[in-house]
């Protein structure tokens, strides 16, 4: 078999193939063999009328095209594995060439991960890395609205009081800040115990964003110095990972999703649109992820992998798992901890 592949804009490529006559004929007797098994014509059980009037009944037209696209799908993966082709979605096939005693000949263009160029990224992680973290205070006007959340949550509604001979609405009765309360509340014994963990607490969750603000900046900063040439086909997905996002939140504060497009006024197509510099950058983050880790080697190990799909299934719902494409899933946690890998990484340059 012969190939030839040409480098085309966007991050494509053409694969020009020509499959020898005596090899496209084996999927012609492939093609012939299963239209006569399933063939049903008058005076013939299923399966048992002569190849010549199955052949005149369905063409010698649609026979070639089934025998074609047998043989494509059969040394399509070859083509790609030889050739180290990272292909992505499917190709556009166009068959040039299809006769009898002749090379099936082809041309398939294909959207293909697209080379990354990485800037020094440990150094500009170092650099980023060596930047004063902030200081994480937690101030009493934080504390105090977060042990009045808690009084909130725990607020009793008063009877109306007539006041003036005007009767007024039920008020809430916020219950006291004592040691009684801290204990409604779980393993506290006090209101100094209760404070105490509030402000850690606090504490924790101001650390994480401060954490995740330091990651955001390494990551843009890392993006927004690598070059690649981005195919549509990734952003056009990742619009679609977007939608199926957003269109989840809304249904869940139980809004459908008709009625929260009538309201913002805007139809999906303007919504994808809008999504265009967002899925970019997230296609971007990804690919460069991607490249460091195969530079650095930092993939998930077969047990890691286990130990995500495993913890994933049980905190998965009966009904749910039978829906559950597990190669999918377990190709989302490759993602994921490889991912994890390489943030772990730059942050310790």
């Amino acid at each position: 078999m012969t190939i030839n592949v040409e480098k085309l804009p966007k991050s494509q490529v053409r694969i020009k193939g020509s499959l020898p006559a005596e090899d496209f004929d084996v999927f012609i007797k492939k093609a012939t063999d299963h239209f006569v098994s399933e063939a049903e014509l008058p005076g013939f059980r299923k399966g048992k009328a002569p190849e010549r009037m199955v052949l005149e009944k369905i063409g010698e037209g649609a026979l070639l095209e089934e025998a074609a696209e047998e043989a494509l799908q059969a040394i399509y993966p070859a083509i790609l594995k030889e050739h180290a082709i990272d292909a992505i979605g499917r190709p556009q096939v166009r068959i040039t060439k299809l006769a009898r005693q002749n090379p099936l000949e082809f041309e398939a263009d294909i959207a293909v991960l697209p080379e990354v160029s990485l800037p020094d990224y440990k150094n500009t992680a170092k650099t980023i890395n060596a930047k004063p973290k902030e200081e994480i205070v937690v101030s009493d006007e934080e504390l105090e609205k977060s042990l009045d959340w808690l009084r909130k949550s725990r607020a009793k509604k008063a009877h109306p009081e007539l006041v003036n001979g005007e009767e007024k609405g039920a008020q809430e009765q916020l219950p006291d800040l004592n040691d009684e309360f801290a204990q409604s509340l779980g393993a506290y014994k006090t209101v100094e115990e209760l404070k105490n963990a509030l402000r850690e607490n606090i504490k924790l969750e101001k650390e994480q964003k401060a954490h995740d603000k330091r990651r955001g900046e390494l990551l843009e900063t890392l993006s927004g110095a690598s070059t690649m040439n981005i195919p549509d086909i990734l952003v056009e997905s990742e619009k679609d990972k977007i939608y199926s996002e957003l269109r989840s939140r809304i249904e869940q504060i139980g809004m459908q999703w008709d009625v929260y497009l009538t309201h913002i006024k805007k139809k999906e197509e303007e919504l994808r649109n809008e999504w265009q510099s967002d899925a970019e950058k997230r296609v971007r983050t990804a690919l460069m992820l991607r490249e460091i880790a195969k530079r650095e080697s930092l993939e998930p190990t077969e047990d890691e992998l286990n130990s995500w799909v495993y913890q994933y299934l049980a905190q998965t719902e009966e009904s749910e798992k039978k829906n559950l494409d597990l190669e999918r899933v377990k190709d989302y946690a490759y993602g994921v901890i490889r991912n994890k890998k390489v943030l772990e990484f730059l942050e310790q340059c």
